[in-house]
């Protein structure tokens, strides 16, 4: 071998052993470099893939995080495998571990690690590692082989990497199948087109279908139609990259033809930095709708309840702030609620005083106790004053006293008519009162009366007696004044009621009130030309008037304006719900208005008791108002009073109008007291009868006695005795005097009976005694005078 075939055969060992070496070293380094690479690569999309799973898990939350850590343990523990030579774990933002798989990597190690969001939030990340050791002993094995080896592991080690990496991402596969599977949502992975690719088995409890049933289908199949739309629109913000998660509600068919409502949460999923699908979380929301939907049902029944109720319903916060009013409320108050939430109810509407229990009593029971009731004045927004009637209870939330739940009802009204029906019944029990007493009074009046006229025309004229006697019947007939204004108030008066026109005894009785009232004093009379009559005792209206314009004088000390006003009016219902007194129909109205000093309201209320004044001692008996009381309702009719201090005071006198003739009865012309023929006085009262008697028989009558109407009825039995009148009292023991004058006028039918009686016609009727005829009455006390001239009328027919 020559020195040029040396050098070519060394040059060709060289060669070959630089080929060799050459290719023992770029086996093993290009194996190193391609697995490295690999392994760089792997790792990179193994962790990102990782990180955005559990990124599309829709129950992780920031503040939830730490408490998921057992459920990844777990899933990252069923991952890994004994021999394997990576290392998972998922750690936190702060860098601390919460699931690990594997064990500790020998050096020299790669790891790759890739943050987990939530939002644009950073909550955690996941990291793999990975152990270079295998590569390098497998260079290694590849350098010592040699060619004939690196020709082997060039085309064994692509088919190796390729197998690795796919049992990696086998493993990668089934880590996302466990993390879906574990979910306590369905988990819907799309592709861009919007078609299912992956679907868990939460699919399947949430519409009926299974998962292979969603595969290849598009997502527009499962929504509702009116859902579709708004769904595309809303993943495609996030395959468009516009939002990295995006929530919205929707309906979803079920596999039976139903719908139920559900919450989704879509998020990307990106590969090599490319959005390659979206994960679509999707919770079942009909429980929590339909009770939302109840509760907003229940709520708004109850709101429509409050508002509806016809009482006050309030509601208290501790503080005595306002938290609800309803309508009644707010017509009561006549503040809108804008205007009292929140504000003080005390400081707006009632005083500070009723604080205490309003809230505190009721508080202080419980909210087990039915409430507390109570009493209290509001003011209202018009400034007026109103009685309330409260039931208060406490309002109770967890055991926990929150307020007070107010239940009120206006009793203003109420509380005004229970005022006039006690102040009803005080008058007509004085009313009995004050007439029972008058009509005893007047009978033993009668017998002084009748006694003190005998002894007069018995008596000298120029006799100190007859002087005495004078006073004496003046006293009596002073006390019958008094006795006729009680009679009067308590309705027991004997009246002669007949037509009559107010605006024309007005006119009459002018001159006589202006005297009456005083030159300081205007007075105005202001008629209505088309004023109804009325059916009434003339000598009552008088009585009236002057009693009405005493009263007014002395309430204007230093002068004023006095004014008679007539006018007709048509009560209604609403009218007479307040006046006890009152009945609906056509009245003829009288008004007397002064310009007075006015009274206090209290004194409105009294002012028609009997012997109740106002003025100073020795002015007034206190009868005047009482018997003009008297009066008008014994006439059918009532009287309002309207008077504040300063304002003066307005009487209005309200009486029935007359729908029929009245008849009018003539006054009979006086005659000398000379009487004959046979009189039958009838009177239980020994004393009165005899002074009727001694009366009669003075006049010049013939009298016989009867101290019973059975002994009345026996004398008229008896047909040899002439009676040409009967003189008898209406209310006596065992019978009544008309009882009696039917028997008579059977036996004796032209005799003809005069009554003597203090009571009236109401009253009589009262008693169960019904006349059936008009009778002829005279009242107690009467004189001879009087006596005769009734007599007289009642024999002439009149």
């Amino acid at each position: 071998m020559n020195g040029s075939e040396k050098q070519t055969g060394h040059f060709t060992i060289n060669c070959t052993v630089v080929l060799a070496l050459l290719v023992t070293l770029f086996f093993p380094f290009g194996y190193f470099a391609v697995s490295y690479q690999h392994a760089l690569g792997s790792l990179e999309t193994e962790t990102e893939i990782n990180a955005r799973i559990i990124t599309s898990l829709g129950n992780i939350r920031p503040d939830s995080w730490h408490e998921e850590a057992h459920r990844l343990d777990a899933i990252l523990s069923s991952h890994g495998t004994p021999t394997t030579s990576e290392r998972h774990r998922i750690l936190d933002a702060g860098g601390r571990e919460l699931a690990a798989s594997g064990g500790q990597l020998a050096a020299p190690v790669i790891q790759r690690t890739h943050p987990i969001l939530y939002g644009d939030k950073v909550i955690g990340s996941v990291e793999i590692s990975r152990s270079l050791r295998p590569i390098i002993k497998r260079a290694a094995l590849v350098a010592v082989a040699g060619f004939s080896v690196s020709l082997i592991v060039f085309v064994l080690l692509p088919f190796r990497v390729i197998n690795q990496a796919n049992r990696q991402l086998q493993d990668s596969y089934t880590f996302l199948k466990k993390v879906m599977e574990s979910s306590a949502n369905a988990l819907i992975v799309l592709n861009l087109d919007g078609t299912v690719d992956m679907a868990n088995a939460r699919c399947t409890e949430l519409s009926g279908f299974q998962p292979p049933e969603f595969i290849g289908h598009d997502i527009g199949t499962f929504v509702c139609p009116y859902c579709i739309d708004m769904v595309r629109r809303q993943l495609h913000l996030v395959t468009s990259g516009t939002a990295e998660i995006v929530k919205f509600e929707a309906e979803f068919l079920t596999k039976d033809g139903g719908t139920v409502s559900i919450a989704c949460g879509a998020t990307p999923v990106y590969q090599e930095g490319r959005i390659a699908c979206t994960v679509l979380s999707i919770e079942n929301i009909t429980e929590r709708r339909q009770s939302v939907e109840a509760l907003t049902a229940a709520k708004e029944y109850t709101e429509n309840l409050i508002q509806a109720a016809c009482v006050m319903i309030l509601g208290l916060n501790l503080k005595g702030e306002v938290t609800l009013i309803n309508r009644a409320g707010e017509e009561m108050t006549g503040y809108r609620q804008e205007e009292l939430l929140g504000k003080s109810w005390f400081e707006t509407v009632m005083g500070a005083e009723a604080f205490h229990k309003m809230c505190c009593i009721p508080q202080e029971a419980g909210a087990g106790t039915g409430g507390c009731a109570c009493e209290g004045q509001i003011v209202t927004k018009a400034a007026a004053m109103r009685t309330i009637s409260w039931r208060n209870s406490a309002i109770v939330e967890k055991g926990t006293v929150v307020g007070t739940l107010c239940f009120g009802i206006d009793i203003t009204e109420h509380r005004k008519v229970e005022a006039q029906l006690r102040h009803s019944q005080k008058m007509e029990s004085i009313g009995q009162l004050a007439g029972g007493v008058a009509h005893d009074f007047n009978n033993m009046l009668s017998v002084m009366l009748g006694y003190a006229q005998l002894c007069q025309l018995e008596a000298a004229g120029a006799s100190p007696l007859s002087l005495y006697l004078d006073e004496v019947i003046k006293a009596g007939e002073r006390s019958r004044d008094m006795v006729r204004k009680l009679l009067a108030f308590s309705r027991k008066e004997i009246i002669s009621p007949r037509r009559v026109n107010l605006n024309d005894h007005c006119l009459e009785m002018k001159k006589t009130l202006s005297r009456l009232i005083g030159e300081e004093i205007c007075f105005d009379f202001v008629p209505d030309d088309e004023l109804w009559p009325v059916r009434i005792d003339p000598s009552q209206v008088d009585q009236i008037l002057m009693n009405l314009a005493v009263n007014a004088r002395d309430a204007m000390p230093e002068g004023g304006t006095l004014t008679v006003a007539t006018g007709n009016i048509t009560v209604d219902t609403e009218f007479c719900d307040f006046r006890l007194d009152a009945k609906p129909g056509p009245y003829a109205c009288l008004s007397v208005i002064d310009t007075g000093t006015g009274m206090e309201r209290e004194v409105v209320r009294r002012i028609f008791e009997p012997f109740f004044t106002t003025k100073e001692v020795g002015r007034g008996t206190g009868l005047g108002l009482a018997t003009v009381y008297g009066i008008v309702t014994q006439n059918g009719g009532f009287i309002d009073v309207e008077s504040e201090p300063g304002r003066g005071t307005c009487f209005k006198i309200y009486l029935p109008k007359l729908t029929g003739d009245a008849v009018v009865q003539q006054e009979s012309k006086p005659t000398a007291m000379i009487g004959s023929g046979t009189v039958l006085v009838v009177e239980d009262d020994d004393m009165l009868r005899l002074m009727a008697t001694q009366m009669l028989e003075k006049i010049g009558y013939q009298v016989i006695q009867a101290a019973s109407p059975h002994l009345a009825l026996a004398i008229c039995g008896d047909i040899s005795k002439k009676i040409d009148m009967v003189l008898s009292d209406v209310i006596m023991p065992e019978m009544n005097g008309f009882d009696m004058a039917r028997g008579i006028a059977t036996m004796r039918p032209e005799t003809k009976v005069l009554f003597m009686t203090g009571y009236s016609d109401e009253m009589i009727a009262r008693r169960g005694i019904q006349p059936e005829k008009e009778l002829h009455y005279i009242q107690k006390p009467f004189n001879m005078e009087g006596l005769h001239e009734k007599i007289m009328a009642v024999q002439s027919g009149c």
